[in-house]
């Protein structure tokens, strides 16, 4: 589509086909800009404009100004992330691994590692609701991803008896931790450490020494 060309034109099926590949041009535009850059803090609509040869109208068509692009972008991580949990679901442990939740565990690491400007987007962009009806699908989707891997492999954790996800909550919990000392460069002994610390506490994640938990107030 050339510069200045603002409305897109086709049937009904042309014009969501090309508004949703406009959308993931834009999306593109915007993680290339922030791996450029060391975050999305230099990612603007007009930087994002110029990056895939459109006018900055256009870019408003997909996203009202720069928190939606933001959110876009975080909503396409959570996609991705849970795609990849969801794959690591497998009878198969990785060599060395004694839990299910090894290959989960590496998928997330991977992931974090891979992507860390968006990871670090996706866990820290204010005013996005999480833990609730609200929060975006596709983390929502994740976090039932890890749920039904830490219900298989950990369904004994004490955690269980407060409520139905503590235990995810407390995975989840430790692995982001894990991680963002990892991306900041504050984990002892870099990465390799960290990735075998991540090893070490999904192997004896499901093995936690039961204590009476406190009981929920919900």
């Amino acid at each position: 589509m050339p510069a200045g060309q603002y409305r897109i034109k086709g049937t009904a099926d042309q014009r969501a086909r090309a508004r949703h590949q406009l959308r993931t041009e834009l999306l593109t535009a915007a993680r290339e800009i922030a791996d450029e850059s060391g975050g999305f803090e230099k990612v603007t609509m007009r930087a994002v404009a110029d990056r895939v040869g459109y006018t900055a109208p256009i870019l408003y068509q997909s996203f009202a100004n720069k928190q939606a692009l933001l959110i876009g972008l975080l909503d396409v991580g959570f996609a991705e992330l849970a795609d990849r949990l969801g794959r690591a679901q497998s009878p198969e442990l990785p060599h060395g691994s004694t839990s299910a939740l090894g290959p989960i565990a590496a998928a997330y690491w991977e992931f974090a590692s891979g992507n860390p400007h968006l990871y670090r987007l996706m866990h820290s962009l204010p005013d996005v609701p999480f833990g609730t009806p609200d929060a975006p699908p596709s983390a929502a989707r994740c976090f039932e991803v890890l749920k039904t891997a830490v219900k298989t492999a950990a369904a004994d954790h004490p955690a269980t008896a407060y409520d139905d996800d503590a235990a995810t909550d407390l995975l989840w919990a430790q692995m982001h931790g894990l991680v963002s000392l990892m991306l900041d460069g504050r984990m002892k002994g870099g990465p390799a450490r960290g990735r075998d610390l991540l090893q070490i506490l999904t192997d004896t994640f499901p093995t936690a020494t039961r204590t009476q938990a406190p009981h929920s107030s919900r």
